[in-house]
């Protein structure tokens, strides 16, 4: 209820964060990308529904006209953070009853119908290969894709790839994480895409479908085993998993490398206080 709460107040709260005085601010720009194997992996886009509750979601806010970069970045996390506490508590709860299952099996005990039909549908949401629940491998592989992410990590991505919510693929497609799909007419085309390739900037129906595909591929990519291993290594250590560390598990999302890296954990460092800022105004709106 407090994370429905802070996503009410999110919305209530846009208007909070527009300052007096706003014009076009220069935000990052959006690097080209060539579309080789391994960022077709790293950055396809999936269809994702699950994030969708029949809730109205409002719009992208219009971030293009702000002179004052602390009030900009400010409606940025605002508007995001209940989004991403969405689908992470949507994470969290799958990832609760998979414990309890798991627990059970540990004991031997027999696994009741609805939640054999309910691990049925978790295998296919996260691309789980090994099908067999009584095996350590499944067990190993499920625990380290059915988590959340750290919202340092999500925002500053988002912020980066985005160049703060103001590139033509945040404001035309919802599209926050630079997500690639290869079907013609299944998003936008990139001005400076080579005359030879097919991919396309996927276009979503909303923020959260954006923030829930985005997710989904870092939990499921086979390109982000490392991420993954960081988080899990951090659960295993009774540690909540840091954004900082698992930064460096997303060498693959762009063709910088270690520049990315750096870039992204620079951002997270510059901009944790606005974030907690953040949160704290859309708690204390949601208390009162």
């Amino acid at each position: 209820m407090r994370r429905m709460a802070i996503w009410v107040a999110g919305i209530a709260l846009l208007a909070v964060f527009v300052p007096d005085s706003i014009h076009a601010d220069q935000g990052l720009k959006v690097p080209g990308h060539v579309p080789n194997q391994g960022l077709r992996w790293a950055r396809s886009a999936v269809t994702f529904s699950q994030v969708s509750f029949g809730r109205r979601e409002a719009s992208l806010p219009d971030l293009t006209t702000y002179q004052d970069v602390h009030a900009k970045k400010m409606r940025f996390f605002g508007f995001l953070l209940p989004l991403v506490d969405q689908e992470n508590e949507r994470l969290l709860d799958l990832r609760t009853r998979l414990n309890g299952i798991y627990e059970h099996v540990r004991r031997d005990r027999e696994i009741a119908h609805e939640d054999k039909v309910w691990l049925h549908d978790l295998i296919e949401e996260f691309r789980i290969s090994e099908t067999n629940v009584h095996t350590e491998e499944f067990w190993e592989t499920a625990l380290q894709r059915v988590d959340a992410l750290p919202d340092h990590l999500v925002l500053a991505q988002a912020a980066n790839e985005s160049a703060w919510g103001t590139s033509r693929f945040a404001r035309e497609g919802n599209n926050l994480f630079g997500q690639w799909c290869f079907r013609q007419d299944c998003g936008l085309i990139p001005a400076d895409r080579p005359e030879d390739a097919t991919y396309e900037v996927a276009r979503f129906e909303t923020v959260s479908q954006s923030i829930g595909s985005y997710m989904h591929n870092l939990n499921t990519g086979r390109t982000y085993q490392q991420l993954r291993e960081i988080r899990s290594e951090a659960r295993q250590m009774g540690q909540e998993p840091d954004a900082n560390a698992m930064a460096g598990g997303l060498m693959n999302y762009s063709e910088r490398g270690e520049e990315y890296i750096t870039e992204l954990r620079s951002m997270i460092r510059h901009n944790a206080h606005m974030i907690e800022e953040a949160r704290t105004r859309l708690e204390e709106s949601a208390s009162s």
